[in-house]
């Protein structure tokens, strides 16, 4: 990814049809070229890839970069590595990460995960709806999964992490681990140290930029089992992982806000007597 011209389509595809440096290396050049059919200035990326000499600077780079992020307690992983959550293969390749920073206990993606989506300002009955729904599932071992918004995201940690029922939970960031904002990384911290789990499919050093957001989005819906939007609105990240979801023929729960119905495939949480229709879905 640090290679001029190497963009997430061409590293997702040099990651699918050779997965290592020494393995492309393998290849004849013509056979690497015809896989990389399409990708810009092809002859040109495969001629640095196949040179030893060229390669030398990158990699040192890759690898001083590597052992900072070791140093930091966080762990890189890409598609076919053992904690790579393989629902992110479904994405489209446009919109698939090629790598994850990873930052608390990676076994939380193997737990029972139900996403929050969440775009303030809320309305109070909607938050306490959902503070509410977030004990019954902990009550039915149920982690919550959010963004890493102020606000209703650290109310929900916190909440998660605490009390009789307390569980690791899952952030998943729109930017790099670096820029995370300040007012949230005591809750980063408190995840981390509960046992869960940080993720960011972005560089380091990387936004926050509003249009990563809708990636965040994808990525939180892709790794969790079920989703909870609450008060969705359009033209919103949240809006488009939700339709997303609905396309693929997921479960779909909403809280809705009152100027915006939710879209008819959405299972309304109308009341707690339907929280258990959360639960099954997320067991299941």
């Amino acid at each position: 990814m640090g290679l001029d011209g190497v963009g997430r389509v061409t590293a997702s595809r040099l990651l699918h049809h050779f997965g290592t440096l020494d393995t492309l290396r393998s290849y004849p050049r013509e056979q690497v070229l015809s896989r990389l059919k399409g990708t810009p200035r092809a002859a040109e990326l495969v001629e640095r890839l196949v040179n030893p000499t060229a390669m030398q600077q990158p990699l040192a780079e890759a690898k001083a970069h590597l052992a900072e992020l070791t140093r930091r307690r966080i762990t890189l992983v890409t598609q076919g590595e053992a904690d790579w959550p393989v629902a992110l293969d479904a994405l489209p390749r446009s919109e698939r990460p090629v790598v994850l920073h990873l930052f608390g206990d990676p076994t939380v993606l193997s737990r029972p995960l139900a996403a929050f989506f969440a775009h303030p300002p809320l309305s109070p009955d909607a938050f306490e709806h959902a503070q509410a729904l977030l004990l019954h599932l902990l009550e039915n071992g149920i982690a919550p999964a959010t963004g890493t918004a102020t606000g209703f995201d650290i109310v929900m940690h916190k909440r998660a992490t605490s009390g009789p029922a307390a569980c690791p939970s899952l952030l998943v960031a729109p930017c790099g681990m670096a820029r995370i904002a300040s007012q949230m990384r005591p809750t980063v911290s408190l995840v981390a140290k509960a046992k869960g789990l940080l993720i960011s499919p972005f560089p380091m050093q990387h936004g926050p930029f509003p249009h990563d957001d809708r990636e965040r989005a994808l990525v939180l819906a892709a790794v969790t089992d079920t989703a909870i939007f609450i008060e969705p609105k359009p033209d919103t990240a949240n809006w488009a992982a939700l339709h997303g979801l609905l396309e693929q023929g997921r479960s779909v729960f909403g809280i809705a806000a009152p100027e915006h119905p939710l879209p008819a495939p959405v299972h309304p949480l109308a009341s707690a007597t339907d929280f258990d229709w959360v639960v099954a879905s997320t067991q299941t």
